[in-house]
């Protein structure tokens, strides 16, 4: 034993002495490691501790500080920011009323913030939350990143909105505010109070007023940090106060109930008064002369382009007796200007003199309201008792005249529709308990806010019917209340469904109000929230769904109800509803015209300098216009035109489908003295085919490539389906019931280069489902195949257009621009090539040579040549289907009829949605 440890020894001294250099090396260097190490550590807890400090020291001196006047004892001080900004030194400042808030010396460092109210103080503010961070981050200008900052700092600071305020409601509770029942049991199978809300710092002070602001007449607090509310209590008997010895964690010295215990509390509050208004048919029927007619003023707040259907609602509404006051988004010029002649010839009928951008949830959206309130009770010939908001997508559902019939009789009540039941849901949902703050065309979160303690909230539908007498208080009082919900509400989501609500339940016009805003709206949750708005809102909503011809029944179901009013509705997505409405309400009276199932939206006109339409959309259309001139020189010489400008572009629809678009230009012939209107009717060509219609692609009902996806109406919003190189392109495929499987989607360029490959899973039920690729930029122009696969064979496919752009920003297309966006992108389109699905594919390597080739050309070119390409290329997927002149020159060119003869053209009589039909009622 003693021999062999000896020879191990010598074995382990060898190995030393071989390996000694290499064992010094790995010393050496784990000791640096651990050196450099060390020193990192250290230099972060400094960095880490240096930074902590300096936000302690600088908190402490924000409380250290004496707010402005303005911002103690009366809410009215309180003010929006201001969004003039002055230069001084060099540096923007930005006003806050009669205070000035100054950024830190680099704008880049926006979370540190220095608003100073005046010379002798300043505060110093770290924007912490991540919601405002990440808002500055993300606005493009100084200027907004700037009133963010001061939004930001000035609610950190609590000075937006007061943090108190006083119901003037008469109606009180029984019991006072915190008046205490006692100690009672509870049962977890049912509950003695409805709604419970976990609070951190939870005491019988807090609870109630959360249970107050959540509009509930008993608060309970129950196992430490369960606060609980509802309407009704004493399901269970009392039990001894041991029960509910816990402490609270708000409130060391209360105690915060016990296991299935709780401290009842009074809110204060009494029950919610609301007046039933039920539906009366017979004074509705009736014209009882014992009651007064009131008089409504009918705000329409519109934008887009469905400049006909605006008019055809109007047509349908008015009445010489009663008030039309249009307000038309302040990015939609086109409405603007098609709507301004009603105000020009009728006496009842008045634009809107400050417009605004009607963003989503928008605070500007409530701001609005009030300015048109405050016009509205200027106009001293206009003895309106009624204020009634609408939008281009309500469609009336009863006659005006049992509308006036019905508030005649309730005159005085104010219609407003509530939420429901669970009113912390509502907030939460809502976004009424975060900051959201308006610049730049989008409402961006701030982050997390305290709701004013002291009154109840609510809300619910932004569609409402107010007394003048209540318009005129909202608009005017002094009350505390009013200004400190207008403060509030410059910095809240969605303001409109709330403000009037709240207003209501805490002032003196607490009992003047039934639960209805005389609408009924096609709710379908799960297609309507899909987070629609995030492009315009940091914050995810929900929007009704249109009404289709489908939907007629339910509408009628709705005939004993005091409803007079639907929402939405959409003549591109389905007009057969509305002229369903007509002939129901009205005895379609223009029923047997041609027009009456068509419908014409504007798409451009050369006026509207706000939606001048983009690269791919011009292109398209100057397309158009070549090819009809070439097409009528061809056929006779004495069409020969020659084009100035295009004027106006047209969707045409007909029976709800669409028909191509009609396109206006300015040209002259060489017997005209002057310049005329000319229209071209182009028709698309559809590529859809299913190869295989057998097993479960039998389900397949269509399939079409398209861009601008909108997931609630699942359609896509580029009706005509023009795209371009930068196009982000999707599969629309629609299925029958049936089994569910699984299809392959394949995506050929025009040179044959399969650019992606998808699965795609197809469920049991009926079901429309949209396939994005994700593709690299720019696709190569030309003719784009999608093909679906099944069990790796081919069953369907379908084609579309990428279209070369002649123009790009607006301006001629260079030969250096052509080379860099009509050649595909730099390498593949995806991380891989697909070249194993070649045979699969049907798609032809000597073939894709060849197109290849052709395509290096092309991309090359620019002016008559590219134009010819683009001529090329849009004869493929659009006829020019018909033209005509807007005046009489058959004798001179035959080929151009007249197009107030032509059912096809805009100017083809349209009398459902004519404004004469308005002007004759006068």
């Amino acid at each position: 034993m003693a021999a062999s440890r000896v020879n191990s020894g010598r074995v382990c001294a060898r190995i030393c002495q071989k390996y000694k250099y290499f064992f010094y090396f790995s010393f050496c260097l784990l000791s640096l490691q651990f050196f450099v190490g060390y020193n990192f550590y250290s230099l972060i807890q400094k960095k880490l501790e240096s930074t902590e400090e300096w936000k302690r020291k600088a908190e402490e001196q924000l409380k250290r500080l004496t707010p402005p006047t303005r911002f103690q004892a009366k809410p009215s001080t309180f003010s929006k920011v201001t969004k003039k900004p002055y230069r001084v030194n060099e540096q923007i400042q930005w006003h806050v009323d009669d205070s000035v808030v100054k950024p830190a010396q680099s704008l880049n460092q926006s979370d540190k913030f220095k608003p100073n109210a005046d010379k002798k103080e300043e505060i110093t503010c770290v924007v912490d939350a991540k919601e405002a961070r990440s808002a500055i981050s993300r606005a493009k200008t100084i200027e907004c990143k700037q009133e963010i900052t001061t939004v930001a700092c000035l609610a950190k600071a609590g000075r937006l909105y007061p943090s108190n305020l006083t119901s003037l409601c008469p109606f009180k509770g029984t019991y006072s505010k915190g008046h205490y029942f006692g100690c009672y049991k509870d049962v977890t199978q049912q509950r003695d109070l409805a709604v419970v809300k976990e609070l951190a710092q939870n005491s019988p002070d807090n609870c109630i007023e959360f249970c107050l602001t959540a509009g509930y007449m008993y608060a309970g607090v129950q196992y430490t940090k369960e606060c609980w509310c509802g309407d009704m209590y004493g399901l269970y008997d009392k039990v001894l106060e041991s029960s509910c010895s816990s402490k609270c964690p708000g409130d060391p010295t209360m105690t915060c109930g016990g296991y299935l215990s709780q401290r009842i509390f009074s809110t204060g509050l009494a029950e919610k008064k609301k007046n039933p208004a039920s539906l009366v048919t017979d004074v509705m029927s009736s014209s009882n002369d014992s009651i007064p007619r009131v008089r409504i003023v009918f705000v329409l707040t519109v934008n887009g382009r469905a400049v006909r259907q605006v008019k055809r609602l109007l047509n349908n509404i008015y009445h010489p007796q009663h008030y039309y006051y249009l307000h038309v988004d302040s990015r939609h010029q086109y409405m603007y200007n098609e709507l301004k002649p009603l105000a020009e010839k009728l006496p009842n009928v008045r634009m809107s003199g400050q417009r605004f951008a009607t963003i989503w949830g928008g605070a500007s959206l409530l701001e609005a309201h009030l300015s048109f309130i405050k016009d509205l009770l200027s106009f001293v010939d206009w003895h309106w008792d009624y204020y009634i908001n609408l939008s281009e997508s309500d469609y009336p559902i009863k006659t005006i005249e049992s509308l006036v019939s019905y508030l005649s009789q309730y005159k005085g009540l104010n219609f407003i529709k509530s939420h429901g039941r669970d009113t912390p849901t509502f907030i939460r949902k809502q976004g009424l308990n975060q900051n959201f703050y308006e610049c730049e065309n989008h409402l961006w979160r701030i982050g997390h806010r305290e709701l004013p303690k002291g009154i109840r909230f609510d809300g619910g539908s932004d569609w409402v019917g107010l007394y003048r007498d209540f318009c005129r208080y909202a608009l005017d009082s002094k009350d505390e209340v009013v200004i400190g919900l207008k403060q509030m509400f410059n910095y809240t989501l969605l303001p409109v469904e709330s403000f009037f609500h709240i207003l209501l339940h805490n002032s003196v016009f607490c009992g003047m109000w039934a639960d209805n805003n005389l609408h009924m709206t096609n709710w379908k949750r799960k297609q309507g929230c899909k987070c629609q708005y995030k492009h315009i809102v940091d914050w995810c909503g929900c929007s009704p769904n249109d009404f289709h011809a489908e939907d007629f029944d339910k509408i009628l179901h709705n005939e004993g109800k005091p409803v007079f009013f639907a929402r939405k509705f959409e003549p591109v997505v389905d007009q057969e509803i509305i002229s369903m409405l007509d002939i129901h309400l009205f005895g379609g009276k223009h029923k047997d015209t041609i027009s009456f199932k068509h419908f014409w939206q504007n798409e451009y006109h050369h006026l509207d300098k706000s939606t001048t339409g983009n690269d791919v959309t011009r292109t398209f259309y100057d397309s158009c216009i070549r090819r009809a001139v070439r097409l009528f020189q061809n056929r006779s010489s004495r069409c020969a035109l020659k084009v100035h400008k295009i004027l106006e572009v047209n969707l045409l629809y007909n029976s709800d489908h669409f028909s191509g678009i009609v396109v206006q230009f300015n040209a002259s012939l060489a017997e005209w003295q002057n310049s005329g209107t000319i229209e071209i009717w182009m028709q698309p060509k559809h590529y859809y085919k299913i190869l295989n219609p057998e097993g479960h692609i039998g389900r397949l009902q269509n399939l079409e490539v398209g861009t601008d996806v909108d997931p609630k109406e699942l359609i896509f919003r580029n009706y005509a389906r023009l795209m371009g190189p930068y196009s982000e392109v999707q599969l629309r495929h629609v299925w029958g019931k049936g089994p569910d499987f699984s299809v392959t989607v394949a995506w050929i360029d025009p040179t044959g280069v399969i650019a992606a490959i998808q699965d795609v899973s197809i469920p049991t039920q009926t079901h429309i489902g949209y396939s994005k690729p994700q593709l690299k930029t720019p696709l190569r122009p030309g003719v784009w195949t999608t093909k679906l696969l099944y069990k790796l064979e081919v069953v369907a496919e379908t084609q579309f257009l990428v279209l070369p752009l002649a123009v790009l920003h607006g301006q001629p297309l260079r030969p250096s621009q052509a080379h860099m966006i009509h050649n595909g992108p730099n390498g593949l389109y995806a991380s891989r090539d697909f070249k194993e699905f070649q045979d699969k594919l049907n798609v032809s390597v000597s073939e894709n040579q060849n197109q290849k080739a052709k395509a290096v050309i092309n991309g090359m070119k620019t002016g008559e040549s590219l134009s010819d390409w683009i001529d090329e290329l849009s004869a493929k997927f659009w006829d020019v289907q018909e033209s005509c002149s807007k005046q009489d020159i058959e004798e001179t060119c035959p080929l151009l009829n007249v197009c107030t003869m032509s059912h096809w053209s805009s100017m083809y009589p349209d009398p459902k949605s004519e404004m004469e039909v308005m002007l004759d009622t006068t």
